[in-house]
């Protein structure tokens, strides 16, 4: 959709990841995994927790602690323990004292997920386990995190879908597909594995047998949330359950999932929220605005963003210049381009100091579950916050 405001653009640019983009060497798998790296300052595991920042370590206040200090041009969330990271030109994974857990040795690297991770050599995919060990070779042009057991690929135009051993047990047939996934706040009957796929022109779901369960008939579909998904039909989305029936009828110009009851919709470039019947219970008066998350979502209002309750009343008064939604108890906001955090009463918990952040999360398969962190941007350089509480 072509931006048209400085507000749209601003509602793209929130909704975008971030992407690093970065030279790559194109080097066969078999003969990179035996190379040994050469030590230095930068890929010593001993160094790779401080940082000297004008001759100084970044201090840590009473709100929160720099678990890993601002080190890389590059930091992933952390997943089962372990974050992906830029030392040098290649990407490896640090644990969460920052020490090389896995040697910096792919052109790109992702999450953990399952106990695999999809990492890259050149342009062609695979999967490496928590050891650094390449399970599943590189050979696919493109490849997803696995979910249910399973992980999309491609080689060409054409996805399928593979096991943990990179056996190909959906064939690749379908135009574009997503992850399988289970909704686990529909109801307990209804808690199948689903995957959203395009065969030809439609969208459809099939289960992990690659069986269509809902048949390819909408212009675009997404992930059921609370029971429900949102689908497109023709220039309009609604949402159907998960039969595949319409529930609400398409007459929204945007939409996204439930969440806490609630669904934000849109109708002439405002935004409002929707209840499960396709009633607005808060009216579309929104330039943009967010999802509800611990009670609160963030909207655009008189050229600053605040939160609102499921009322719709202002709960946080709209003055920051940039928001994220609540995790973990807090959100990050910006003043003036600096980042920081608020709890959900509004009050500034973290100043705003950094030149970017993220949400606070919780990896919770790693070793210590309790640890809420987020990756922040001090200069060029990321590392790592917790809450003083952890």
């Amino acid at each position: 959709m072509a931006v048209l405001s400085r507000v749209k653009s601003q509602t793209i640019r929130k909704r975008l990841k971030l992407f690093i983009i970065t030279s790559t060497v194109t080097l066969s798998w078999l003969t990179l995994l035996p190379v040994k790296l050469v030590q230095s300052e930068t890929l010593s595991p001993q160094n790779l927790h401080i940082l000297k920042l004008k001759n100084r370590v970044l201090k840590s206040t009473s709100n929160f602690t720099y678990k890993i200090q601002p080190k890389f041009k590059y930091v992933g969330s952390f997943s089962e323990g372990l974050a992906s990271v830029y030392i040098g030109y290649r990407k490896g994974y640090i644990d969460k004292n920052g020490r090389v857990a896995i040697k910096p040795l792919f052109d790109a690297a992702e999450e953990f997920s399952e106990g695999l991770a999809r990492v890259s050599i050149g342009d062609k995919w695979g999967y490496i386990n928590r050891n650094g060990q390449m399970v599943i070779k590189p050979q696919f042009d493109s490849a997803g995190e696995f979910s249910q057991g399973l992980a999309k690929v491609s080689n060409g135009d054409k996805w399928g879908y593979i096991d943990r051993v990179g056996q190909i047990v959906i064939k690749p047939k379908f135009k574009a597909v997503m992850s399988f996934a289970v909704d686990n706040q529909a109801k307990a009957v209804n808690r199948q594995a689903l995957a959203p796929v395009k065969l030809e022109q439609k969208w459809g779901y099939i289960d992990k047998s690659g069986k269509f369960v809902i048949l390819p008939k909408f212009n675009q579909a997404s992930y059921f949330s609370e029971g429900m998904a949102e689908v497109k039909l023709g220039d309009k989305w609604g949402y159907i359950d998960q039969s595949g029936k319409l529930i609400v009828q398409p007459i929204f110009t945007q939409a996204w999932k439930f969440s806490e009851g609630l669904a934000l919709a849109s109708i002439n470039h405002h935004w409002g929220y929707i209840d499960k019947t396709g009633k607005f219970a808060i009216k579309p008066v929104f330039q943009d605005a967010g999802i509800f998350s611990e009670g609160l979502a963030y909207v655009w209002k008189e050229g600053k963003y605040g939160y609102i309750t499921k009322t719709g009343q202002m709960a946080i008064p709209a003055k920051f210049d940039d928001v994220g939604i609540f995790s973990q108890g807090l959100a990050r906001v910006n003043i003036n381009d600096k980042w920081g955090y608020i709890d959900t009463t509004g009050q500034i918990v973290i100043e705003p100091q950094f030149d970017h952040a993220t949400d606070f999360t919780v990896d919770r398969l790693g070793v210590d579950q309790k640890v809420k962190l987020a990756w922040v941007k001090i200069g060029s350089q990321w590392g790592y916050i917790s809450t003083s509480t952890n």
